[in-house]
């Protein structure tokens, strides 16, 4: 009896000590080892790309706010905001022109700007299309990364950074230059 208690001891003792090995273990030791720990998410759109609609989006935006300005300092020659443009041009497309709200000049200055801001509108789409075709984008191509970057956080925190690795290699390589050119000019100065 004596040796049975022993060896149950032993037993439990041995299990107690596999137990607070499984315990303390931390949790990566039982982590799947087939996966790299840190992952990276795949995108449907390539990095050049991403980088290319970014530099495209940056752009867009820049002729956007000029073609605003243009159209503002257009519609305030004849005497109207842009605004109230906008107002009068909805009221038009719905036929409510002359329902009274608008004055007459008012009238006869959208009539008069309505195809000088066409004009303008064109002229910005153009910009937009070689913008887009210099950056390899179509239309719908653009469109289609705008609306996953729109809806996508971790697509978005990508091409932040992107951004930062594009900026860090200009900063090297501008600094790569700069020895150049003071090695350069030491040279000179030596001969």
């Amino acid at each position: 009896m004596l040796l049975n208690n022993k060896k149950m001891n032993f037993i439990a003792s041995a299990m107690l000590f596999a137990f607070a090995i499984l315990v303390i273990q931390p949790v990566s030791a039982f982590a799947d080892t087939d996966q790299p720990e840190d992952e990276e998410k795949t995108f449907a759109f390539a990095d050049e790309v991403l980088l290319n609609f970014f530099d495209a989006n940056q752009e867009i935006s820049g002729l956007s706010r000029q073609t605003q300005e243009r159209m503002t300092e257009t519609v305030e020659q004849f005497g109207l905001t842009l605004e109230r443009f906008n107002q009068i041009a909805r009221a038009n497309q719905i036929g409510a022109l002359q329902g009274g709200a608008f004055t007459d000049e008012e009238i006869d200055a959208f009539n008069q700007l309505g195809p000088q801001i066409s004009q303008i509108q064109r002229d910005q789409q153009g910009m937009i299309a070689v913008v887009l075709e210099e950056r390899g984008f179509s239309t719908t191509s653009y469109q289609e990364v705008l609306n996953e970057y729109r809806t996508d956080q971790e697509l978005q925190a990508h091409v932040r950074e992107l951004l930062r690795d594009r900026r860090r290699q200009e900063i090297l390589e501008e600094r790569r230059r700069e020895a150049e050119e003071k090695a350069k000019e030491e040279e000179g100065s030596e001969e």
